[in-house]
């Protein structure tokens, strides 16, 4: 059975509140273009502890496969070159098991940036 890489991507900003209309566009037009392009893109709703009500988004991509991977950095990547106020949190387990995050910015959305990704990704690939 193939394996998936699952990225946890959390949207950030520091021009827009987390709840204005235009921010919200903005990342709602990210998951669109990431779910059509990868078709495997996912909302995960996490309560926030102490504030009733609340809730974070995470966007969840499992990508199976080398083609969804590079179909999803790009993307991200235009996305974050869109406008110097924006960054992505991303989450990932690498081949070992260990819990990984990388948070890439509209500053430095450059494929250096992605390589501790871009490694779990050929890892995950070397195992199948």
């Amino acid at each position: 059975m193939p394996q998936t890489l699952e990225i946890g991507l959390v949207a950030r900003n520091d021009r827009y509140d987390d709840d204005d209309q235009r921010w919200l566009a903005q990342t709602a037009a990210l998951v669109q273009d990431l779910r059509r392009d990868t078709g495997s893109v996912r909302l995960d709703r996490t309560p926030v502890p102490g504030m009733k009500g609340a809730a974070a988004d995470q966007v969840i991509l499992a990508l199976g496969s080398a083609g969804a991977f590079s179909v999803a950095v790009q993307l991200i990547s235009t996305w974050l070159g869109r406008d110097r106020h924006r960054s992505v949190e991303l989450t990932f387990t690498d081949a070992e098991g260990t819990p990984k995050t990388v948070r890439v910015s509209a500053e430095n959305a450059g494929s250096d940036a992605m390589a501790p990704l871009i490694m779990a990704a050929s890892e995950l690939a070397k195992e199948r």
